[in-house]
């Protein structure tokens, strides 16, 4: 995982270099949640337990699987590396960059060529990748819903047993349950943050057709403030206090999308084509409007509840118990009995 994590930074760093920020930042903020996420997930999965009776570590089974393992990622790691060599160092054909760059602004109204790429000139394909994405999220929460975490995992980690400071005269049941029980102001300073993130979401929404943003950047940063209030406050707290319905922003995000592009039909035009215009607003003065702004809302809208569904999904595990463990019937045999006899 922290491998991964390297990597993902590695290319945001390379997109940073290259004068791309805003890949940049969408690699930094998918990196952020997808790491904790996953790291919510490894949470409540068994334990590694080893026979001590048996050194794992210097077994021939377990040095057969490193040496299989590492000659596996010199091979293809180091075929990759050949590849991307071999193609970056051959002459570049003819691209359709230049088209983009030149047809941006007249064509699309905006000046991030990026965002205007994903909501008006490649539209369709943006619509399919926001689809699969909440398809992934109902799959993830589906599969969890039956999903009983294991039972050594149910007890409190070790880092938290440490922490008694504010627990001397709470109940047993109650101890260590959220990050306040241990990390008292962290979790006060998370739970201020989420005003403060949510009208960051706003402003990256409302810039990314000129500036770094765009629908997908504000989604996954709208994303964190509800991570954070969930790390916080715990899923109790938390839900208690917002009513979250993310299945409901998947489908409305998708259903704003479709809209957006089946709205071109009523003049005339395919499916997805998108219309700009400035419009004269009192105390705004003149103000450009692009009708691919209702297709990056339902980007936004369709990324925040895709996120939030995976973490409600594994956050639920905090307040299941664990999977029953069903026991074989004994069956005695035979030879047992006549043993007994005996």
């Amino acid at each position: 995982l922290m491998l991964m994590g390297g990597a993902g930074l590695a290319t945001c760093i390379t997109f940073v270099w290259f004068s791309a920020p805003d890949l940049a930042l969408t690699q930094l903020l998918v990196e952020v949640v997808t790491t904790i996420l996953i790291l919510l997930g490894l949470r409540w999965l068994p334990k590694r337990f080893q026979d001590a009776n048996i050194d794992v570590a210097t077994s021939g089974g377990a040095r057969f699987r490193r040496v299989r393992d590492l000659v596996l990622a010199l091979v293809f790691g180091g075929g990759l590396a050949v590849i991307a060599y071999a193609v970056m160092t051959r002459d570049r054909p003819d691209s359709i960059a230049s088209f983009f760059l030149e047809n941006a602004y007249a064509l699309g109204g905006g000046r991030n060529v990026v965002n205007v790429i994903l909501v008006d000139f490649r539209g369709f394909d943006t619509l399919g990748e926001i689809t699969v994405l909440g398809i992934v999220a109902l799959t993830t929460f589906a599969l969890l819903r039956r999903f009983r975490p294991a039972a050594d995992s149910i007890e409190r980690p070790e880092q938290q047993l440490i922490q008694r400071g504010f627990e001397a005269k709470r109940s047993a049941e109650a101890e260590g349950s959220i990050l306040s029980d241990f990390l008292f102001v962290p979790s006060v300073i998370m739970r201020w943050l989420f005003p403060v993130i949510i009208v960051l979401a706003i402003h990256l929404f409302l810039r990314g057709h000129d500036q770094p943003g765009g629908g997908f950047i504000a989604g996954i940063t709208m994303s964190i403030a509800f991570i954070l209030q969930y790390l916080a406050g715990g899923t109790r707290w938390t839900e208690d206090r917002l009513r979250i319905l993310p299945a409901y922003w998947i489908g409305l995000g998708l259903l704003l999308a479709l809209m957006t592009g089946a709205g071109a039909w009523l003049f005339g035009y395919p499916f997805l084509t998108s219309s700009f215009q400035y419009l004269d607003l009192p105390l705004l003065g003149r103000v450009p409007m692009a009708s691919a702004l209702l297709f990056d809302l339902g980007v936004f809208v369709l990324v925040v509840g895709a996120t939030v569904l995976i973490l409600v999904a594994i956050a639920h595990q905090s307040i299941r118990g664990a999977k029953p463990t069903r026991l074989r019937p004994h069956v005695e045999t035979p030879a047992a009995d006549s043993v007994e006899a005996n």
